[in-house]
C-alpha cells in the first residue's frame, strides 16, 4: 500500500546505536533522577504510586521514540527525534511541580508525544512486534484528564497506562495485522473504486532484535548510572565513619549485583545474541519486563539514596518498602521473565522466588534493621543470586584447576 512515510523494513546486520540515539538517551539521564525525586518525600503510598505512574508514561514515551529509530534506522527524522527529546525534556521538567502544579503539562506533553509516535510509521504499515507503538487508546484518558482536578487526573493517567500495560499481554501484531488486512479488504471490495481488483496488502515492520537489545540494555545502564551518581553523591556530603563507608559498600555491592544479574546474565544479553530460547518470546513481552524490570532498578537506587540520608538515625516504614519492595519487584520480575524464556522452574526456584520473598521480609523489617543492615542484607541476596548464576555457568574454577 502506498505510503509517504520514509520507513524501510531493517536489515538484520551488525549495527550499534547512533549518535542521535545515544543524544537522544541523555533525556532519559536527567528523567530517572528527576522522577527518582518524587520518593524524597517520605514516601508515602500516594507519593509511591503517583512516582509509579510517572515512571511508566516517561519509559512509555522513551519506548516509542527508541522503537521508531530502531525501525527506521538510516531513514530517521533527527527533526522528529530531537522534538520528541525536548518533549520528554518537558516532562522531566515539570516533574518538579508533580502534585502542586505542572500536572497538566505533564499530561499535555505525554498527549502530543504519543499522538506523534502513534501516527510516525506512516499509513499501511503495521509494528507487529510492538502494537503499542500504533495503538493510542492508552493515550485518550490522559486527554481527559487534562480537565479533570487532582486526584482524579492520576486516576485517569493510571488507567490509560493499565491500557497500554494489557495491550502489550492481550494483542499480537500477527492478529492486529491480520484483523487490519480483512477490515482493509471488506471496505474496499466495496468500494468502486477498487472494483475487480486486488486489495493492496499492509506492510508489517519489525524490529532489529540485537540493536533494540542494545537499547534497551544502555537504558539499564542509564538506571544503574543514576544509582551510583546517588550513591557516591550521599557518601560525599556527609562525614566519613565506618557506618557510612559501610553503607555505602554494600549499596555498590546493590547496583554492581544488579548490572550482573540484568545485563550479563539476564534477558537482554540473549535477546541481543538471537540464538537463546528468550529470542522465542514476544517482543512486547520483552519490552513489558524491561518496563518493570528498569522501573524496580530505579526504585532500589532510590531506596539506596534515602538511605544513605539516614545512615545514622531512624529508617522509616516507607524508605524500608521502597528498597525491599524494590529489590523484591526486580527478582520476581526477573524470576517471570526467565520462566517464561525456558530457564525452568529449578532455576525459578533456586534464586528468583527465594530472594523475593526474603526481600519482602527485609522491607517489612527495615525500621528495625536501620539502614546499615537492611542495605547489606538486600547485598547478601544479590551476592547469592549472582554466585549461583556464575556457578550454574561453569565459571567457578574447578579444584583440580586450582591445584
Amino acid at each position: 500500500m502506498a505510503s509517504d512515510s520514509p520507513i524501510r523494513e531493517p536489515e538484520h546486520a551488525d549495527r550499534h546505536a547512533t549518535w542521535m540515539e545515544l543524544f537522544f538517551d541523555l533525556v532519559a539521564v536527567a528523567g530517572i533522577g528527576q522522577l527518582t525525586h518524587l520518593l524524597h518525600h517520605g514516601p508515602s503510598p500516594s507519593d509511591f504510586a503517583l512516582y509509579a505512574v510517572a515512571y511508566l508514561a516517561f519509559w512509555m514515551v522513551w519506548a516509542c521514540v527508541t522503537l521508531y529509530g530502531d525501525i527506521a534506522r538510516d531513514q530517521t527524522r533527527i527533526a522528529l527525534m530531537l522534538a520528541a527529546m525536548l518533549g520528554l525534556g518537558l516532562m522531566v521538567a515539570a516533574v518538579a511541580g508533580i502534585p502542586e502544579r505542572h500536572s497538566t503539562t505533564f499530561a499535555a506533553v505525554y498527549v502530543v508525544v504519543r499522538m506523534v509516535t502513534d501516527q510516525v510509521w506512516g499509513r499501511g504499515r503495521v509494528v507487529v512486534d510492538w502494537p503499542t507503538a500504533q495503538f493510542g487508546a492508552g493515550t485518550l484518558p490522559w486527554i481527559v484528564s487534562l480537565w479533570v482536578p487532582e486526584p482524579w487526573k492520576y486516576w485517569l493517567w493510571a488507567a490509560g497506562l493499565a491500557v497500554d500495560m494489557w495491550v502489550m499481554f492481550a494483542i499480537s501484531g500477527e492478529r492486529m495485522m491480520a484483523g487490519a488486512q480483512e477490515a482493509l479488504d471488506r471496505r474496499l471490495r466495496r468500494s468502486r473504486r477498487f472494483e475487480g481488483r486486488e486489495p493492496p496488502k499492509l506492510e508489517a515492520l519489525h524490529a532489529d532484535p540485537a540493536h533494540l537489545g542494545e537499547r534497551l540494555g544502555l537504558f539499564v545502564i542509564i538506571v544503574l548510572g543514576e544509582g551510583v551518581i546517588v550513591v557516591v553523591d550521599a557518601v560525599g556530603g556527609v562525614a566519613w565513619t565506618a557506618r557510612v563507608l559501610a553503607l555505602g559498600l554494600a549499596a555498590f555491592v546493590v547496583l554492581t549485583g544488579m548490572w550482573a544479574l540484568t545485563l550479563n546474565f539476564g534477558i537482554i544479553p540473549r535477546m541481543m545474541s538471537g540464538t537463546d530460547p528468550a529470542a522465542a518470546l514476544p517482543s512486547r513481552h520483552i519490552m513489558a519486563q524491561h518496563c518493570w524490570l528498569t522501573g524496580a532498578i530505579a526504585t532500589v537506587t532510590a531506596g539506596l539514596g534515602l538511605s544513605l540520608d539516614h545512615v545514622g538515625g531512624h529508617l522509616t516504614t516507607g524508605i524500608g518498602w521502597v528498597l525491599g519492595g524494590g529489590a523484591a519487584a526486580y527478582f520476581l520480575i526477573t524470576g517471570l521473565g526467565g520462566a517464561h524464556s525456558g530457564a525452568g522452574w529449578r532455576w525459578t526456584i533456586a534464586w528468583p522466588i527465594p530472594c523475593a520473598a526474603l526481600a519482602v521480609l527485609l522491607g517489612a523489617l527495615g525500621p528495625h534493621l536501620g539502614a546499615l543492615w537492611l542495605v547489606w542484607g538486600l547485598a547478601a541476596l544479590i551476592l547469592w543470586s549472582v554466585a549461583w548464576e556464575t556457578h550454574a555457568r561453569g565459571l567457578w574454577p574447578r579444584r583440580r584447576e586450582r591445584r
